[in-house]
């Protein structure tokens, strides 16, 4: 049964935050949508938070990450970088709490978010948006999630024996280098252990097979989504985008390419799990 409280944050102002006995959440309402907190009751918050005067992760327009989960749109643009500093609104239906953006003027749609505990240690997120404009819209749903710097990174990688095509898809931007010394490629995998460094680091992996997962602070975060093989995706046709600079780690899921006309609605939806480790 979910439980809820109005706190007041340190940093973020007014609060929500929502816990099942065993996993809590914590959501801003000063600016958003964002999921700002997740971690096991009472614990250490596995998501990133961006300081107060951290000018890093700043546009001169006024955009900050701020950190934890987000909803953009891909392919990315200066229009993803709207300041979304305004308060958010929600309701609470039974286990679910809805999260809802006015207009985002750059993008042209509304964005919403459910959150819903469906297990001890399982939350399901849905990204929705619904298109403001007069004209269609192709976009993909991009669940951005900003996670605590220092762990470790895993995405799986489908393997077999023999074949003449290619197997994966591998995107990368041209800050990164595939000699980071903050990866390792193997045929079952890419693992990123982050390490506070200046270089950036970004890759797209076209379907990685299964969840993926963070480890860091005694706990492993899983996540998972529905992949469409058969549909086309942003940057080069990837599901999943992994980005690392000195602060933090960001994973990215996406939707395929959806063609979403005048006031239409597309949705996405991610699956979060908590494991301890040992």
């Amino acid at each position: 049964m979910m439980e809820t409280r109005i706190v007041k944050h340190p940093v973020w102002g007014q609060a929500l935050f929502a816990e099942n006995g065993v996993v809590e959440i914590g959501i801003p309402l000063e600016f958003g949508i964002r999921i700002g907190h997740l971690s096991y009751k009472n614990g250490e918050n596995l998501f990133y938070e961006q300081p107060n005067d951290l000018n890093d992760l700043c546009t001169l327009e006024g955009f900050r990450v701020r950190g934890g989960h987000r909803l953009w749109l891909a392919p990315e643009s200066e229009k993803d970088y709207f300041p979304d500093n305004q308060p958010v609104q929600y309701e609470i239906i039974g286990d679910t709490i809805r999260l809802m953006q006015e207009k985002d003027p750059w993008l042209g749609v509304q964005k919403s978010m459910e959150i819903t505990f469906v297990g001890d240690e399982e939350i399901r997120v849905k990204h929705s948006i619904v298109n403001a404009e007069t004209y269609a819209q192709e976009v993909s749903l991009w669940g951005v999630t900003s996670v605590a710097p220092c762990g470790k990174a895993h995405i799986p990688l489908k393997h077999r024996e023999g074949g003449y095509d290619p197997l994966h898809m591998v995107t990368m931007w041209d800050y990164t280098s595939l000699g980071d010394e903050r990866a390792q490629y193997t045929r079952e995998a890419i693992t990123l252990s982050h390490k506070p460094l200046v270089q950036k680091y970004k890759i797209g992996v076209g379907h990685p097979d299964g969840p993926v997962t963070y480890e860091n602070k005694g706990v492993i975060f899983e996540k998972s989504y529905e992949v469409h093989i058969s549909e086309a995706y942003p940057d080069g046709g990837v599901s999943f985008e992994i980005f690392m600079c000195r602060h933090m780690v960001e994973l990215e899921c996406l939707s395929p390419l959806l063609t979403v006309g005048a006031g239409e609605t597309a949705e996405f939806c991610e699956t979060w799990r908590l494991k301890k480790q040992g």
